[in-house]
């Protein structure tokens, strides 16, 4: 998996704790991910936004995707969707999660920051604050730019329909602000930039 290149600067914390800072809770996610725990890596995770993904890159159908959104992960799913992607980071570094740096974080918004992490090359991890204060790794704001096309070809086909009002409510409420964080993070990302507009103008009809 592709992940956002990461920007220059950010802010350096004192701290890993994951309610205060998102070098925190990706310092935590990382570890979680190394040693297979499923639980603490699925605290770190935004579900809905992890959901999308896994939707775009399976090209589910609307009636399916609709559905998964609405139950949510299992334990099953998530242990294997989150191990393929530990593993796919493992591929991608050559090395343990364990020994990727953590080095600093800039923040997108009141929500949004990213966070920047060095292993065998530089990379941003793009995170959510949730209302509670907890810090999770949003996957569409991490990985969605290089999927965009398959994110916005669901929404397209959600044009009528409880299943269509599940798939528009979460872009509205998840997958449109975290992509234009991630766009934020990258502003010269033209075709990133593109596909947000034409899934606003989907979401606006």
């Amino acid at each position: 998996m592709v992940l956002v290149a990461a920007g220059c600067g950010g802010d350096d914390a004192d701290t890993t704790e994951q309610s205060q800072f998102p070098t925190g809770s990706v310092r935590s996610w990382f570890d979680a991910l190394e040693s297979n725990d499923t639980a603490g890596s699925l605290e770190l995770t935004y579900e809905a936004s992890m959901l999308v993904v896994l939707a775009a890159e399976n090209a589910m159908s609307l009636p399916e995707a609709a559905t998964l959104l609405r139950r949510g992960a299992t334990e099953e799913s998530a242990q294997r969707y989150l191990g393929s992607f530990a593993q796919a980071l493992r591929d991608r570094y050559g090395a343990s999660l364990a020994e990727i740096s953590v080095d600093g974080f800039t923040q997108l918004g009141e929500t949004y920051a990213a966070v920047a992490v060095t292993g065998k090359g530089a990379a941003s991890i793009v995170a959510r604050r949730a209302p509670g204060g907890l810090w999770q790794v949003d996957m569409v704001g991490t990985v969605g730019p290089a999927l965009v096309s398959q994110i916005r070809a669901l929404l397209e086909e959600a044009t009528d329909g409880p299943d269509a009002d599940t798939i528009r409510d979460v872009y509205r409420s998840d997958v449109l602000p975290a992509l234009q964080a991630a766009a934020l993070n990258d502003p010269e990302n033209l075709g990133l930039a593109s596909e947000i507009r034409l899934m606003e103008s989907s979401l606006d009809e």
